[in-house]
């Protein structure tokens, strides 16, 4: 039986995989910071049992980190999906591409640009390079960086959302950096974009719905071979733009 690990999996699009994968005979492993009021996830555990695994996973907290990989000792892990992170909210409105924000520099508030790179960054760094010994006991182990559209740069001639967009050109940039190293050692990585999706992050505008976005993800995922390390995929199967 194949396996996931994602994490962010108690809303949007990380509940909306956690359920396609679990529907195709999947063990998943959904991590999350509060599981205990990941009602969705609960709900999910009783419908399949133990093949769906709830744990408790801060991406910014090595402690959780290293307890979930010594939970996970010996479980081979055949996909990682790194779908956690955050996005400016509080006076830049409710989602990320809606371009609500204030573009002056003189504005922005740089803690939380540090929190977000934080996050969207160093986050998914720590859980790739901790969960590597499961992911290369796979046959061929597949982790996947949760972009976004926003983190094309040839595509952007827009102020504003600077702290997301860098955050995940960055991760882009993670990707391919670590792609050399991960490869070595059998292991495929890949930045992949669900697109615009109607969650909290994305707001309510956006074009997607999460159920449209998830299966866009999961059919992309499915076809990742050796060949399509280091590329930037959208969820419709295109390749993006650097």
């Amino acid at each position: 039986m194949p396996s996931l690990l994602i994490t962010g999996a108690n809303r949007g699009i990380g509940l909306g995989l956690v359920e396609l994968y679990l529907g195709d005979q999947w063990k998943v492993f959904a991590s999350c910071r509060q599981p205990d009021n990941a009602l969705a996830l609960h709900q999910l555990q009783q419908r399949y049992g133990d093949r769906l695994s709830i744990l408790k996973l801060d991406v910014n907290n090595q402690e959780q980190i290293d307890k979930a990989v010594k939970t996970l000792t010996g479980q081979t892990i055949d996909v990682l999906i790194n779908n956690a992170g955050i996005v400016e909210m509080e006076g830049y409105g409710s989602g990320a591409y809606e371009g609500l924000d204030d573009p002056d520099l003189r504005h922005y508030d740089y803690q939380q640009w540090q929190e977000i790179l934080t996050t969207n960054v160093l986050g998914p760094a720590r859980v790739t390079g901790s969960f590597v010994d499961n992911l290369r006991t796979a046959d061929s182990g597949v982790v996947v960086m949760m972009v976004s559209g926003l983190a094309s740069i040839a595509n952007t001639w827009q102020a504003g959302r600077y702290a997301y967009r860098t955050s995940k050109a960055a991760l882009n940039m993670l990707m391919r950096s670590s792609g050399e190293w991960l490869e070595s050692l059998g292991i495929t990585v890949v930045a992949v974009s669900p697109g615009w999706t109607r969650t909290e992050m994305g707001g309510p505008n956006a074009t997607n719905s999460v159920e449209q976005s998830a299966a866009g993800v999961k059919t992309v995922i499915a076809g990742i071979t050796e060949k399509d390390a280091g590329k930037f995929l959208n969820f419709d199967g295109t390749t993006l733009p650097w």
